[in-house]
């Protein structure tokens, strides 16, 4: 009795063992595959932090503005593709690709938004060697923010398009908890895979847009790829599901000197109107601008109507 129990719980182990091989085999081809698919449609530069290479795109001449992308899983600056040419006409315009996204460096761990900062700073102080303007999306804004905290001589004036530490601030107990997991080999890797197929990249940018017709086949593809693409995406994926890069910019958007610009998508399911109101309140400053039958994206899905306060608020 005992010997045939023994040989089915050593035909059980081992058989656990075969799925566990076989599934990090399949781990392995599927992120062999993706490091295959480096988005090359646009001609970037790169300039070289201490923390590693920073890819971006430049074009135009004139004043300094710099553009940051989502922290959406699968951004890059490719965000900007539909409003950088008419920008370029007018200002020296940097789309840059943040640590984790797109072509730069993918940090080993999850970052915070303080080392996003740090490396805006290193950008900003060593490469374009004067004050931006800058322009930042969602999580992005929040970058801008902390950075105005940290080194307020780098900015001159900023556009923040809905970002998600007014209303959200830092992540809780409860947002990071799944983040050793999320960090491990075999079971994490495989939430990384399928939080990254084309279907979840899909489904995330439906919650972003209002218009859902505007998501095309090739934009979601290129949110798929961009988010595995790497040696350390699954860390940069961690974070982002997490909130670990989070900030609670209350403070800084309410304390700003310079003057700004706050833009909002009034059908924002993922930063809801509200806050956008809220920020309102929280000072007797800057402009304003509430974009309807918009998402979380105003400068992709109404690009025309984003460039035009863009330019008059930089004017």
């Amino acid at each position: 009795m005992k010997q045939r129990l023994s040989r089915y719980i050593f035909r059980f182990f081992a058989a656990c063992t075969a799925v566990l091989v076989g599934l990090a085999g399949y781990q392995k081809i599927c992120l062999a595959k993706a490091q295959k698919k480096k988005d090359s449609t646009h001609f970037q530069e790169y300039f070289s932090t201490p923390w590693g290479k920073i890819a971006y795109r430049s074009g135009g001449h004139g004043r300094p503005l710099l553009l940051i992308h989502s922290m959406m899983c699968g951004a890059s600056c490719r965000e900007w593709d539909q409003v950088f040419d008419a920008l370029a006409a007018e200002y020296h315009v940097y789309a840059i690709d943040l640590p984790g996204f797109g072509n730069s460096f993918r940090p080993e761990k999850p970052w915070t938004a303080y080392q996003y900062a740090l490396v805006l700073h290193d950008f900003i102080e060593r490469h374009i060697q004067r004050s931006v303007c800058i322009c930042g999306a969602n999580g992005g804004g929040d970058l801008a923010l902390v950075l105005s905290k940290l080194y307020p001589e780098d900015i001159r004036r900023m556009v923040l398009i809905s970002p998600e530490g007014i209303g959200k601030g830092f992540a809780t107990e409860a947002d990071t908890k799944p983040l050793p997991l999320l960090l491990s080999p075999v079971a994490g890797t495989q939430k990384f895979l399928l939080g990254t197929t084309k279907g979840s990249m899909k489904a995330m940018l439906e919650r972003a847009f209002y218009a859902k017709e505007r998501i095309s086949a090739d934009l979601v593809r290129q949110y798929a790829d961009a988010a595995r693409y790497g040696a350390h995406a699954q860390a940069t994926y961690a974070g982002i599901t997490t909130r670990f890069w989070a900030a609670d910019t209350k403070t800084a958007f309410s304390s700003l000197a310079v003057p700004f610009l706050l833009i909002w998508g009034e059908e924002n399911k993922e930063n809801p109107v509200f806050y956008f109101h809220q920020a309102e309140k929280m000072t007797n400053h800057g402009d304003f601008a509430l974009f309807e039958q918009t998402g979380a994206l105003p400068h992709m899905e109404n690009s025309r109507a984003f460039c035009t306060n863009l330019q008059q608020f930089l004017k």
